[in-house]
This record gives structure tokens, C-alpha cells and sequence, in this order.
């Protein structure tokens, strides 16, 4: 059977390619396909470990069998709107192409009940996460249906295990970002500080580990690096 393979961040740019094309027999599973891929294209291969395999949106374990047909798509470690109106919990959440507007954003989760917002805004800094100086620029891409899925996901789950929260918005900035710019807003509101504390620390974990946002570096003399993308790592 024939499967397209979609390729995100720096994986894509490894390879040169954002679609990869592989041959398996009926049957086959997910470590199959993740053996064809290191023997079809060497310079993969000390990442495939690392790497998600993704099947029609859903992250799919090794002995997961594959179909003709299926949505898949291979996607290097995460970065890491809608208003949905669910319930009592003003919900808003997505990818945004463009700057954030974070004071209308915090707006639409606060009402007359809430006696506190609290919120982590993430800002694209002068210097890497190992300290590598000159970083002038942030580039982030998504794989962006499962993106948009998965933060609505993270909010149902959310307004679950805390129910006294009032609202909850889930931003994640695409594009390229200069020093300064906003990355992400996580932000929870409810009638007591508490809830929204933990409720946003929660929230912002959530995003960081499950939401399919790729970063790529770019430093003052030209140079680029995709984050968390390192054979070593």
C-alpha cells in the first residue's frame, strides 16, 4: 500500500521534502513505517526516534496498523481562535497569524463573577533557551488542524478537572516573530486567584507538551536552528 507521509519543521527542512512517499505491505504498523522512512532517508534516521507519528490527527503508537488513505504525518519534538462558548466557561482558543491582541483576548474571559485573570504571555527573547546570544527572530509553524484540535481538546479537559474557572483563552502566535513580539497566552479567570493559578499553570503545560508548535531560531549573523530538533537531544 501506498502512504504519504506530511513532514513539519525541521524534519521538512531536513529532508527537503514536506511530503514523503512510502511503499508497505497490508498490515503494516507504525515501526514499520518508521524503519522504511530511516532506510529511505538516511538523514531522518537519528531523529525517527523522537519523532510523532501522527495518523488522522491522532498521535499513534508504534504497533498502531496502517490503512491506504490515512492521514499521516511525521512531526519533530513541540515547541511548545474560536470562541466555543461551552457550558459557563468563556472559552477562546486557536492560532493566531498575526500579533496577539492580548488586552481583547482577556476581555472576552472576564465578567462580573471573576475576581481574578491569571496569565502567562510568552515573548520572543534576545537569546536562545541554552543561552546562544543574538537571537533577533522566532519562526513557528503547526501542524495546524491537529493544533486547532488539540487546544480545544486541552480546554475540554480543562473545564473538567476545574470546574470553578470562568474563563480560559489558549493563543498560540504562527509566523515569524521579532524580539519583543508575543508568542503564546495562556490565560485563566475565576472568582478567586486559586483556581486560576492553577488552572493556568496547567493549561500552559498542556500546550507545551501536546500542541504541534514548531520553533525556529534565528541568531544576528544569519544563522538558524530549529529548536529541540538535535540528535543528541
Amino acid at each position: 500500500m501506498r502512504i504519504e507521509v506530511r513532514t513539519f519543521g525541521g524534519l521538512a527542512e531536513r529532508v527537503g521534502l514536506r511530503t514523503l512517499v512510502v511503499e508497505l505491505p497490508d498490515g503494516a504498523d507504525v515501526a514499520h513505517l518508521r524503519r522504511t522512512l530511516g532506510a529511505q532517508h538516511p538523514e531522518l534516521a537519528p531523529l525517527l526516534a523522537r519523532a510523532a507519528v501522527v495518523v488522522d490527527l491522532e498521535v499513534a503508537d508504534d504497533a498502531r496498523v496502517l490503512d491506504a488513505g490515512q492521514e499521516v504525518a511525521l512531526l519533530p519534538p513541540v515547541a511548545g481562535g474560536s470562541d466555543d462558548g461551552a457550558g459557563t466557561t468563556r472559552t477562546v482558543t486557536g492560532l493566531v497569524h498575526g500579533p496577539i491582541d492580548v488586552d481583547a483576548t482577556l476581555a472576552r474571559i472576564g465578567a462580573p463573577d471573576v475576581g481574578a485573570v491569571v496569565s502567562f504571555l510568552g515573548t520572543v527573547r534576545d537569546h536562545g533557551d541554552d543561552g546562544t546570544p543574538g537571537v533577533v527572530l522566532l519562526e513557528y509553524t503547526a501542524y495546524e488542524a491537529m493544533a486547532e484540535r488539540e487546544l480545544a481538546r486541552i480546554a475540554d479537559e480543562l473545564r473538567t478537572a476545574h470546574p470553578e474557572i470562568r474563563g480560559l483563552a489558549l493563543l498560540h502566535a504562527l509566523g515569524a516573530l521579532e524580539v519583543g513580539a508575543h508568542t503564546i497566552l495562556v490565560a485563566a479567570s475565576s472568582a478567586h486567584r486559586a483556581a486560576a493559578f492553577t488552572a493556568c499553570r496547567d493549561a500552559l503545560e498542556a500546550v507545551k507538551e501536546r500542541v504541534p508548535v514548531f520553533k525556529r531560531e534565528f541568531t544576528a549573523d544569519g544563522a538558524h536552528r530549529w529548536v529541540g530538533l538535535h540528535e543528541d537531544g
